[in-house]
């Protein structure tokens, strides 16, 4: 009895704590505003310069590679804006 007590306060714990990736306000590229950035994310059709204002409490990659994998063409810093030539952004 107390192990299946102990399993649904745990399990309510987890379903009311943050999911530990989830990111704190939004990403603004060329004017458009992105809501929970999770995953590498197009916002450009092709490499091209983009304002990024970081207004989220992670650091914000700008990529070329549309896996958001290498060398990122710029991190953008929480409360950072910046232009820089990209197409694909990601949070970390």
């Amino acid at each position: 009895m107390k192990r299946a007590l102990l399993g649904i306060l745990a399990a309510g714990l987890l379903l009311a704590a943050p999911a530990a990736n989830a990111q704190e306000g939004d990403l603004i590229v060329n004017g458009t505003v992105i809501q929970d950035l999770v995953g590498c994310v197009q916002v450009a059709d092709q490499p091209d310069e983009l304002s990024v204002e970081n207004n989220t409490d992670r650091v914000v990659g700008v990529y070329l590679d549309d896996q958001c994998q290498g060398d990122a063409a710029a991190m953008i810093e929480p409360g950072e804006t910046r232009s820089v030539t990209g197409q694909f952004v990601t949070a970390s």
